[in-house]
Order: C-alpha cells, then sequence, then structure tokens
C-alpha cells in the first residue's frame, strides 16, 4: 500500500500505512517510557490514530505496571547489585534492576540505598557531576569508541563504544589486548547489530586503524568517516568511562591490589600472570555486560528522562519514517567541522591518561615484541591458550564465594606443579 493522508482532530499528518506489528513496536517504546505523542510523531502518524490501530489490535496503551514487591526483596536485591557495583547511584541500579525485569520508581530505589548503602549514598552525592549540551543528527550519526587501560597493569584492556545521540552502549569488552584486529573486530561485530555509523570518532592509538580504514572503505575518502583527536575531544565515551570506572573497573582495580597487598599475586611471575587473566576475564566482562544493560536502560536526566535505548529506538523509528536510516542516518559533511562531536568546555581525563594520550597517528607495524613492550599487550594469545588447555578441568565461571581468589589460587598452584613438575 502506497503512502496514505492521515488526518486526527488536531492536526494533518503525512504518514505511512500502519501494520499489525508496528503496535508491538509502539507498545514496546511505550514500555522505554516514551510517551504517545512522541511514538507518534516518530512512526509518522497521529497520536489518535496510533491509538485507534491500538485498539483494533487489541493492545492495551497504558503504562506497564510497577512491579509488586516487598522493602525487605528490593533491599536485597539492591544489596546485592551494591555488592558488586559500589560506587553506582541510583539511576543506573534502577537501570540493573530493569535489566533484571524488575521495574520500580526511582523513589523506591534511592530509599532503599539509603537503608542499605547509606555511607554510598554520601559519597556518590558529592561525585556529582554537571552535564552540558551535545548534539548530533540522531541515532548512528556518531560513534565514539575508545579503550580504558585502568586494568592494563594486570593484563585487562577495555574497549568501548557509545552512540553520541543517545548515549546507548554499543558494546564494552573486556580483552588481553589493544591490537588493531581484536578492536575492529568488536566495532565490525557491532555494525553487524546496529548497521553502519555515518562517522566515528576515536584517538590517535594505533588500535583504532583498523577501525578507520572500515569506516573509509565504506563512506569513501570525502565523508570524513572517521575523526581522529585527542581524548580530550572524545565527550562521550570520556564521559561513560567515569561511569563504567564506578560501576565496574575500580571493583577490580581494588582487589587486584589487595591480591598484590597480601602477596597472593606478583605481575612478574608469568603463572600468577597468566590465571589472573583466566579467573577475571569473564568476571569482568560479565560485570560489564551487567554495566551495559543497566546503563542502557537508565533515565537520563538531562534528556528528558528518557533511557539510551529508548532515545536510540525513539530516533531510529524517526529516520526510518523520513527514509534516511539505511542511507546515511549522519549530518551533512558541511556541518562536520573539526569541533563536530566535542564539547569545548568539556573537563579533561586524568592527567596520567592524557600523557600517555598520542597526539598524532601511526601506521608503523610493530614485531610481537615491540607490541608488548608498547603496552598494546601484557599475556600473549599463546600464553593464554596452552594455560587454559592444562587447566582445563578447572571451571573459571564458578562462583566461589570469595570474588574469584579461590579458583586464582587453585589455578596457579596448578599451573605451577604441572609445569615444574
Amino acid at each position: 500500500m502506497g503512502r496514505l493522508i492521515l488526518f486526527n482532530s488536531s492536526s494533518c499528518t503525512v504518514g505511512v500505512s500502519f501494520k499489525r506489528h508496528d503496535s508491538f513496536k509502539a507498545i514496546e517504546l511505550h514500555d522505554m517510557d516514551l510517551s504517545w505523542g512522541q511514538i507518534a510523531d516518530a512512526m509518522g502518524i497521529g497520536r489518535t490514530t496510533l491509538h485507534r490501530h491500538l485498539k483494533v489490535a487489541g493492545r492495551s496503551s497504558a503504562r506497564r505496571p510497577f512491579t509488586e514487591i516487598t522493602d525487605e526483596d528490593l533491599d536485597l536485591l539492591i544489596s546485592d547489585i551494591s555488592r558488586h557495583h559500589p560506587l553506582t547511584g541510583s539511576v543506573v541500579v534502577r537501570g540493573h534492576l530493569e535489566a533484571s525485569g524488575v521495574h520500580v520508581p526511582l523513589v523506591r530505589v534511592q530509599e532503599s540505598l539509603r537503608r542499605v548503602d547509606e555511607i554510598g549514598v554520601n559519597l556518590r552525592w558529592n561525585g556529582t557531576v554537571r552535564r552540558r549540551v551535545y548534539k548530533v543528527r540522531g541515532s548512528n550519526a556518531l560513534w565514539h569508541q575508545d579503550g580504558n587501560e585502568k586494568l592494563r597493569p594486570w593484563g585487562f584492556y577495555v574497549h568501548g563504544c557509545v552512540d553520541g545521540h543517545s548515549r546507548l552502549i554499543i558494546y564494552l569488552k573486556c580483552s588481553n589486548s589493544k591490537k588493531a584486529k581484536v578492536v575492529e573486530g568488536y566495532f565490525m561485530a557491532a555494525v553487524r547489530i546496529y548497521g553502519w555509523p555515518s562517522r566515528a570518532r576515536g584517538d590517535f592509538g594505533t588500535e583504532n586503524n583498523g577501525i578507520e580504514r572500515q569506516m573509509v572503505n565504506h563512506w569513501g575518502t570525502t565523508h570524513r568517516a572517521y575523526l581522529r583527536g585527542r581524548s580530550i575531544h572524545n565527550v562521550r565515551i570520556e564521559r561513560l568511562w567515569r561511569d563504567v570506572r564506578r560501576d565496574t573497573l575500580e571493583f577490580f582495580r581494588t582487589l587486584f591490589l589487595h591480591l598484590e597487598a597480601i602477596g597472593l599475586l606478583d605481575m612478574e611471575n608469568p603463572i600468577q600472570r597468566i590465571c589472573l587473566f583466566l579467573t577475571y576475564q569473564h568476571r569482568i566482562q560479565n560485570s560489564l555486560d551487567s554495566t551495559v544493560a543497566s546503563w542502557n536502560l537508565h533515565k537520563v536526566r538531562t534528556a528528558g528522562n528518557k533511557s539510551p535505548i529508548a532515545l536510540y529506538q525513539l530516533s531510529r523509528e524517526q529516520a526510518i519514517n523520513r527514509g534516511y536510516w539505511t542511507g546515511d542516518p549522519g549530518d551533512d559533511i558541511r556541518d562536520v567541522g573539526d569541533d563536530y562531536g566535542r564539547d569545548l568546555h568539556e573537563s579533561f581525563p586524568p592527567a596520567d591518561e592524557l600523557a600517555e594520550d598520542p597526539s598524532e597517528p601511526s601506521y608503523t607495524q610493530m614485531t610481537p615484541e615491540e607490541e608488548r613492550q608498547a603496552g598494546v599487550f601484557v599475556d600473549d594469545d599463546d600464553e593464554i591458550r596452552e594455560a587454559r588447555e592444562l587447566l582445563k578441568k578447572i571451571n573459571f565461571e564458578e562462583d566461589d564465594g570469595n570474588f574469584g581468589i579461590d579458583i586464582y589460587c587453585e589455578a596457579v598452584t596448578r599451573l605451577t606443579a604441572l609445569l615444574n613438575g
């Protein structure tokens, strides 16, 4: 069926024919706390028309009800979340609950946190950061990607990417290196899920060379498909890292420092170093996955209290309705200057990170030993593979009730015996 002229009592709207599956899509968007007016506008129809189609499809237009849960049970859930994400505030904690299928008002989360983690509430309140304005065309207009090396001293590299418009986390991945092929692989896997971003922004690190090549190959050399600059210019991802550090990375950094302090970990010892990676890589990844799920469902105050997934999907529906989602979802090349996707008033990353931030790109190929010396990796792929094979009888994903410490110690004991026997 072709395009229809759709009328309601308050406006004249040009829209597209409404199919049965669109009612399910509308309900899904409404469950993300978007208003019916916003959904109708994104889908190119009037609000009255949307309600009529929902009624014909037998779908309720009411908000989804809050989960019936006692304060005691809610406290247990939130206490467990705070235990694994001790620096996370009420909004992101609510995102963790939403990811678990528990839908409660924010005020109940705040009250529960005061009951189970009063000290943490005060610490987080004092660390509140003021937000500033950022604007691009919409979802997939600009992705921001970067690597975080807070856990590099212990052999872990975290790679991340966020959609600039919606703040949707595209991926957070924990790896044993920042090799260009690894970073490129994560990016291309995301493209297969979300489609091509019109542009991406990254720093001058050699790990981003593969992404730059893929973006230029897809969009051409005149599109400005990959924007490179120092980390201070990569607003969205630098802002995200602060929350990821609080929600995941700081817990593991503190744990590894503790292992070193009590003499259980010496990173100069290759057996301990490899066993640490085998024990904690999937634990870090599981925590990052939890962070992604909660972050993408948390309400963004400066975006009308919409969640990143709601902002992303709303923009996507608008782009589909207006015919440019499968083409170029980005801004006109004339609007893409050196300051595109930047906030000139944003605070700098920590000084120790800026000191290691390259100021220009390098395309020089390095040998494996040069890569190790340059900090591209700590644990070699072959070392990890061989140790994993020798320790295949250990279930590294088991919960030992001691944050993985018991499993780590068992792995060190076994691998030492196998290699020295």
